[in-house]
């Protein structure tokens, strides 16, 4: 039964909004896409996967969203020749597949530079990335050409008099196009996310309990037992991780990070507000309050990114300068000093890859629910099915500001792709990347 035609309220509603998300999406894209390839910074390989992403978003934007809005003009009734309407819907499900493939290829390469971050900095090349993507738009390809090879139903259908242009209707073809372009690749997406948060929280914890360990020794003026000692092949993969893995947090894209300028502290408090906020790098904040020795772990000083550079300064006490009462409180003011940051850095991080998650989630979940239970006869209100869809494609507006949005060198090209000056000189300053600014 054919539903009555939209009203005028409906459709003064329902269009601006649609042509919103086309012109956002469009746009946002094209901005990341300029943006990597303009950007002597961002012209680095694991950049190409934001840009495959940026790509299969803007041709959701270019080919697929503008005949919805046909189809939602003239009441699903297809006026246009059955071949575009195949190619409508292959469309449709190869771009928005490719979509949710990227955003699961960009989780696998974030995963791999955490866990991995020595033996996947050799491996990250051009064709390895080149391999993901192909991948990627490899998959999509065999779900988007199943109803051509071997399911019927991808093309237009005859509803009474009237031609109708609709996804496949076949039940086995839903489930397999469900399961590959969404369930399997949202399930892959969460468990690595997870992993990330949990490696990023071990890391965490391990470099304030190493940096309480080293202060304690620095202060008593004694040898690190060797129960606590770091065996050399550690600290070495620790500064590799530093240059490595601290940008590589940010699930976005890595930076070039300007060389840090030594400065000191003398009190655990304000340097704790020092590291809590920095732009990249690895501090290892050990100042003590009452003029207590502050030392990194590879140097007598504390290393901060050359725009923070408060005027702070400190006297390192000789050996035994200390009393044991003054020593023990100092180390526990520094304790609880990096645990607090410790704390803020996993919530930062949290908050990021829940703001990933959560949106792909709300965008695409209620899609497939309803999609998937259209197996079993299951046909939802037309107009419930619509918004649902449309809510999907918000995720092609939404990916180009997710991911880019977050780093530094994205925003000061956008500013300087729109000729934003001001704020491309500001944009350090700006919001910062939550789980890998440290």
């Amino acid at each position: 039964e054919m539903s009555l035609p939209h009203s005028a309220v409906e459709c003064a509603l329902a269009v601006p909004l649609m042509l919103a998300v086309i012109l956002l999406t469009v746009i946002g894209n094209t901005l990341v896409i300029l943006a990597v390839f303009t950007s002597r910074a961002l012209r680095q390989a694991q950049n190409f996967l934001i840009v495959s992403l940026a790509c299969a978003d803007m041709a959701v934007g270019l080919l697929v969203q503008p005949l919805q809005v046909k189809t939602f003009l003239t009441d699903d009734v297809w006026l246009l020749p059955r071949f575009v309407c195949t190619v409508f819907t292959m469309s449709d499900i190869f771009f928005c597949t490719a979509s949710i493939l990227n955003l699961a290829a960009i989780a696998v390469d974030r995963y791999c530079a955490i866990k991995y971050p020595i033996m996947y900095a050799n491996k990250r090349t051009t064709g390895t990335v080149l391999m993901m993507i192909g991948a990627a738009f490899g998959l999509s390809g065999a779900i988007s050409f199943g109803p051509l090879l071997s399911w019927t139903g991808g093309g237009t259908m005859k509803n009474n008099t009237k031609q109708l242009c609709q996804l496949p209707g076949d039940g086995g073809y839903i489930v397999f196009s469900a399961l590959g372009s969404f369930y399997l690749p949202a399930a892959v997406i969460a468990g690595l996310y997870i992993s990330i948060y949990l490696a990023l929280r071990r890391r965490l914890r391990r470099r304030a309990a190493a940096s309480a360990v080293s202060k304690f020794s620095q202060v008593t003026a004694m040898p690190t037992p060797l129960a606590q000692r770091r065996p050399k092949k550690a600290i070495k993969e620790d500064e590799e991780e530093d240059n490595e893995a601290d940008d590589d947090e940010d699930l976005s894209s890595q930076r070039l990070r300007p060389p840090p300028v030594e400065l000191r502290a003398d009190s655990a408090s304000e340097a704790a507000e020092s590291e809590a906020e920095p732009e990249a790098g690895s501090l290892a904040v050990v100042g003590g309050g009452s003029g207590l020795a502050s030392a990194c772990s590879h140097q007598q000083s504390l290393q901060v990114p050359p725009r923070r550079q408060p005027r702070l300064a400190v006297q390192l006490l000789a050996p035994g300068g200390h009393e044991p009462a003054s020593a023990a409180t100092s180390v526990q003011e520094h304790s609880r000093a990096r645990q607090k940051i410790s704390l803020s850095r996993e919530r930062r991080a949290l908050r990021t890859l829940g703001i990933i998650m959560g949106i792909f989630i709300l965008c695409w979940l209620p899609f497939f629910l309803v999609y998937l239970a259209g197996a079993w006869g299951y046909a939802p209100e037309k107009r419930l099915f619509r918004l649902f869809v449309w809510l999907g494609y918000v995720n092609s507006a939404l990916n180009p500001v997710i991911y880019t949005v977050f780093n530094a060198d994205f925003r000061r090209a956008f500013a300087r792709l729109l000729r934003l000056s001001a704020a491309a000189d500001s944009s350090p300053d700006a919001v910062r990347c939550l789980p890998c600014q440290r």
